[in-house]
């Protein structure tokens, strides 16, 4: 009986403790991305999942392969399954290629995620230069404009074109190309279509910058 008793209460001490720890443990984060592979022109979407809400925001540092992290950044918290997605995409200009971690803090309780950038060749312009074009279509922009935007399109190499030599003198732009130009300004064409085809007219000497 006594034997007994004492069984008891070791287990009544154990659902004890048990309950106490759960009482007060923190919440724990769950973090993924929507891809395990990313390339240029692609959109970061991550995913954060909690238990509880505890607080109305999550702080992450994102690290590149060549160890360099990002100041803090603060995001939105206020649903239990929430998905934020990045304003703008991958570009060059930003971003090179290699294995990035995401390192997320939520109310005392850390996670992490990790994903690959790789070059595809897939071309995706900065927005700035589409905010440009649409500014000088405002106007009349001669073709020496049109030719300087290319030439850094290509000097940020995100445009691929062998042999090109910046020190032409000559510059051409077919009028029927300007059209292609407001098209994709208005977003009737993809950046990818766009600098292939700019690519192309280049390699041929269809156009001149």
């Amino acid at each position: 009986m006594k034997w007994s008793r004492h069984v008891l209460i070791l287990a009544m001490i154990g659902v004890f403790a048990l309950g106490t720890q759960y009482g007060f443990a923190t919440p724990s984060l769950e973090i993924s991305t929507s891809k395990h592979v990313y390339e240029y022109g692609d959109y970061l979407s991550i995913n954060f999942q909690v238990p509880e809400l505890v607080s109305n925001s999550i702080t992450i540092h994102i690290t590149d392969s060549s160890n360099k992290t990002s100041a803090p950044i603060t995001l939105p918290m206020d649903k239990l399954n929430k998905t934020i997605t990045s304003p703008f995409p991958f570009y060059k200009t930003t971003f090179n290629p290699g294995t990035y971690r995401i390192d997320a803090e939520y109310a005392n309780s850390t996670a992490s995620v990790s994903f690959d950038l790789i070059d595809t060749g897939k071309i995706a312009i900065p927005v700035e230069f589409k905010s440009l074009v649409k500014t000088l279509e405002q106007g009349s922009p001669t073709d020496k404009v049109y030719a300087g935007i290319i030439r850094e399109l290509i000097n940020n190499n995100i445009l691929n074109v062998p042999n090109y030599n910046n020190s032409t003198s000559q510059v051409y732009i077919p009028q029927w190309f300007k059209t292609s130009i407001k098209w994709w300004s208005d977003d009737s064409i993809s950046d990818n279509e766009f600098g292939m085809s700019i690519e192309y007219l280049l390699e041929k000497g269809i156009i001149q910058v």
